[in-house]
């Protein structure tokens, strides 16, 4: 009899708790002490019958509050279920696998620096027939979009609600590989973000149709709806962006909380719950490169154009009027990360569009005009923190990470260089993954094409396994409160 009380009490705690089944057992435990004192006597027949109706009371109660319980469970899994599966497409990734891209070489060892797998590598590059793919492939590779989606690992991702209640927007720019801008693509898509790419409207049709097959198979993906013939460090190369944001500020279905802009040789150094966190964190400050460079300002004093037999941008030699609404000139990056607040000043502010139409016979107006609205804090342009000295705090540009060739001592680039901007190689991985920078400029999917394979293995895994791990938010916490 003593071990019917406490089957009972035992049976009731694991169901829910002690904390919450205690009332229940001490009714059950006072009763098997008055059964006690009770038994042997004359009424203990009397009593015995009572306690049954009680224990039967007992165990039905047990009965429907298990029931109870269990329907609460399943509605919790439910719950979670139809959360995870939101986006049709999103399929979470095992937390403790690895996975490894390619097995000719050994991409950890590579980005740790390991010299010995470094040169095994590039031995494997100069004798091995290392085939490259073409826009042809991508193309027709996308004709069949569940095949595409799983070759690529489009529908492979590990999504946060704190990604999904941040979407970005970015805005990506592609003039002659349809490869590289697809390796961009998977490395940063996320079905709840949206995409406009902007194709050069005279790259050659092969381009145009691989991209355009893309975009069928992702729906949060566009191409932009106006097309520029860009040309290098003209104004079309500023425009092809404007056109792209427009797009993306007129896109009903994404309310994105940044817009970051990008050319398709760039590739990601944080994910994208990493740059949720950091972007949460600048609460609306923005990331754009903007300095007072005197060096610089040959190419906005005289006039520019473009020579239609070159198709490069030359002086005219002849003097340009100084910029509207008292502004100073301010030289940066081309590419940011932009608070919607700020996008919506850059297209809709008049001063802003007067500046716009001054830079439009400057030289590499993109590297002007984001800085020279950052710089001028009369403006009162959103989003901009400025340091003691009045201007833009360079401690917060962290969106992109380039290597300049410069004079001196010293390796800053173990990959080639092309209009002195480092194209990476192998070597430079060590360096790159332990950056602060969102991306990195630049990469060619045909040079060294293992230094592109590494990193895509590495950002893949680092998604696939970082969401249980606390992502280092130091150094963005001290840039922000440091001025």
């Amino acid at each position: 009899m003593h071990a019917i009380f406490y089957g009972v009490f035992l049976q009731a705690e694991l169901i829910l708790g002690i904390n919450r089944i205690k009332p229940y057992g001490e009714i059950l435990l006072q009763l098997q002490s008055n059964f006690l004192t009770f038994e042997g006597t004359a009424g203990f027949k009397m009593i015995r019958r009572k306690f049954k109706s009680v224990l039967i009371i007992a165990f039905m109660i047990v009965i429907v509050i298990s029931t109870i319980k269990t329907n609460i469970d399943n509605t919790s899994k439910t719950n979670r279920f139809v959360k995870q599966n939101l986006y049709s497409q999103t399929v979470l990734i095992s937390k403790s696998v690895i996975e490894r891209f390619d097995h000719e070489v050994d991409c950890r060892r590579i980005i740790e620096g390991d010299e010995l797998e470094i040169a095994y590598a590039l031995e494997v590059l100069r004798n091995g027939d290392y085939n490259c793919s073409s826009n042809d492939d991508v193309r027709n590779n996308a004709q069949n979009c569940e095949r595409f989606l799983k070759m690529f690992n489009f529908n492979r991702f590990t999504i946060s609600k704190e990604e999904i209640d941040f979407p970005i927007a970015f805005s990506l720019l592609v003039h002659k590989d349809a490869v590289q801008m697809e390796i961009l693509l998977r490395a940063i898509y996320r079905p709840h973000n949206v995409y406009c790419i902007h194709i050069d409207r005279k790259s050659n049709s092969s381009l145009h149709d691989a991209m355009t097959a893309v975009t069928k198979c992702l729906p949060n993906v566009f191409i932009a709806s106006k097309l520029e013939d860009v040309i290098y460090a003209s104004y079309s190369r500023l425009q092809a962006d404007i056109n792209c944001m427009q797009d993306l500020l007129n896109y009903t279905d994404v309310k994105w909380e940044y817009l970051i802009n990008l050319p398709a040789q760039e590739y990601p150094l944080k994910t994208n719950l990493e740059m949720v966190k950091i972007l949460k964190l600048f609460n609306g400050t923005n990331s754009i490169e903007s300095v007072y460079d005197t060096a610089t300002h040959y190419r906005v004093n005289e006039t520019y154009k473009v020579n239609l037999k070159t198709l490069k941008v030359e002086s005219t030699k002849q003097r340009k009027p100084p910029p509207p609404h008292n502004m100073t000139v301010g030289k940066g990056s081309a590419y940011g990360a932009f608070s919607r607040r700020f996008v919506e000043f850059a297209l809709n502010d008049e001063r802003a569009q007067d500046l716009l139409k001054w830079t439009e016979d400057t030289y590499s107006p993109d590297e002007f005009f984001w800085a020279t609205l950052a710089i001028n804090k009369h403006l009162g342009t959103p989003g901009i923190q400025y340091n003691a000295l009045g201007f833009p705090d360079r401690k917060l540009w962290i969106t992109t990470s380039t290597t300049w060739q410069s004079p001196g001592p010293g390796v800053n680039c173990h990959g080639r260089y092309v209009r002195d901007i480092c194209i990476f190689g192998l070597r430079d991985l060590q360096k790159l993954v332990s950056e602060k920078e969102f991306f990195a400029n630049k990469f060619y999917h045909d040079y060294q094409p293992y230094a592109l394979k590494c990193m895509e293995e590495w950002i893949f895994n680092k998604s696939a396994t970082g969401n249980n791990l606390p992502t280092d938010l130091f150094y963005y916490r001290l840039a922000l409160n440091s001025t």
